[in-house]
């Protein structure tokens, strides 16, 4: 097998792939594109002048057929001469004949536009044919053209030494109108109109697609990474609102995402268990913090005592979706000021503590790698069945890969028309680095449009 050619192809089936979900999601385009298409068609159709179309036939004949080699020989004549009169029917000479015996009012130009011959192949048949919005006009410009090119070609076909012509044209059947007219062809007009709405819809969305950089769907991720996507989390007014979700009262969408994230999380490393998780995103406002408070309150709910770290030593955000105090925290147990004990917060949700960023140093990077940072993780996991962290975005800054070599995972949090893939593939390269990632996962969540 020629493994070169497979790897080529798979590019090539991918981006395939991709387009035709991109045209699953994006069908109703299509379809309004081909309305769209066929309206105007007819549209087109109905506001164009119906026109009539007269057919005169005519016989050409060539030589005396005095015997059968001779009728043979003027027959294959006058299939020769049948391509040549056929242009002659538009020459000045015809036109203006036709025109003064027939008495219409128009010029040779004109007469010209709405005429044409055509010749029958392998037949001495030629068939005259004159288009116009009153069928009596296309009729008499038919028959006119017509007796005009048999006396024509009867004086052309006479040799220079005077005699019998030798070839003439004869009217076999006069001018015919349909009753129905021959444009516009509004089926004709309207399949047109459709497939090339379908064609230009089915190009919205493929330029769409090309030059679209957003995250749209769970689809745009397995694409993007290699790790699990461990939910997909509809828009919910509470998630918006930046409030916690209320796991005890019914199911909601979201509740049941998050709650199918815990399940997952217990499946994504076979070698241990993810005790230890830090939540983050590529970017800010990305849904990372609210993410953190529910993966955290999930968890709570079936029983586990969780501690929620707010690391986001920079833009912490963890207090203004829980009651808790944000002046004290972690950095000073990291600066050595304060235990961890005495700084913990209960945060009115059942087994769920808080432990606040603290005072916001001008250091945090260096203060997220320190041995005390190691130290306390370490303690904290002691004592706690689940350690979810809250980290800042993973490009701006460094600390979300420095508090990645310190847990177990990371959930990295990606929201629907928003996120950048650039920047998915960026953070994900970075996450990869660090110690945990190559032992563990790199969880991907999808949140819907909204402000988070």
């Amino acid at each position: 097998m020629n493994t070169n050619n497979s790897a080529a192809g798979k590019p090539a089936q991918s981006e395939l792939q991709g387009f035709l979900r991109v045209v699953k999601r994006g069908w109703f385009v299509i379809v309004l594109a081909a309305l769209a298409g066929g309206s105007c068609a007819v549209l087109l159709s109905l506001l164009q002048e119906p026109v009539y179309r007269a057919n005169v036939e005519l016989y050409v004949t060539s030589g005396a057929e005095a015997n059968a080699q001779s009728a043979y020989q003027g027959s294959l004549a006058s299939q020769q001469r049948v391509a040549s009169y056929a242009r002659l029917i538009a020459s000045q000479p015809v036109l203006s004949e036709a025109l003064r015996s027939s008495g219409l009012q128009m010029t040779a130009d004109e007469a010209a536009t709405k005429l044409r011959a055509e010749a029958t192949p392998e037949t001495v048949l030629l068939t005259v044919s004159a288009d116009d919005a009153n069928p009596t006009v296309a009729a008499a410009l038919a028959d006119s053209v017509a007796q005009a090119m048999t006396a024509f070609v009867t004086e052309l076909e006479k040799p220079a030494d005077g005699g019998t012509s030798l070839a003439k044209l004869t009217v076999v059947k006069p001018a015919s109108v349909g009753d129905d007219p021959v444009a516009p062809q509004t089926r004709r007009n309207l399949l047109l109109g459709l497939v090339a709405g379908t064609v230009v819809g089915v190009l919205v969305l493929y330029v769409r697609w090309k030059l679209d950089t957003k995250v749209r769907s769970q689809d745009d991720l397995v694409e993007l990474v290699d790790y699990p996507v461990l939910s997909v989390v509809p828009r919910d007014p509470d998630l918006g609102s930046g409030r916690a979700l209320n796991f005890g009262i019914g199911a909601s969408a979201a509740a049941e995402a998050f709650r199918r994230l815990r399940t997952n999380l217990g499946f994504v490393n076979v070698d241990g268990p993810v005790t230890r998780l830090i939540v983050t995103s590529a970017r800010a406002s990305e849904g990372k913090t609210t993410s953190a408070v529910n993966v955290a309150s999930a968890l709570a709910e079936a029983g586990h005592k969780v501690l929620l770290v707010d690391a986001d030593l920079r833009r912490p955000r963890v207090a203004d979706r829980l009651p808790v105090d944000a002046s004290v925290g972690l950095s000073d147990v990291l600066r050595g000021s304060a235990s961890w004990q005495d700084l913990v917060q209960q945060s009115g949700i059942d087994s769920l503590d808080v432990l606040g960023p603290g005072q916001l140093p001008p250091n945090s990077a260096e203060l997220l790698g320190s041995n005390r940072a190691k130290e306390c993780m370490a303690e904290l996991s002691a004592r706690y069945d689940y350690v979810i962290v809250d980290t800042p975005p993973v490009l701006p800054v460094t600390d979300a890969a420095v508090v990645a070599q310190l847990v177990d995972g990371a959930l990295l949090v990606a929201r629907a028309g928003a996120t950048q893939r650039r920047d998915i593939t960026s953070a994900v390269e970075q996450l990869r680095g660090t110690h945990s990632m190559v032992q563990s996962l790199c969880g991907l969540r999808l949140v819907g449009r909204g402000p988070l």
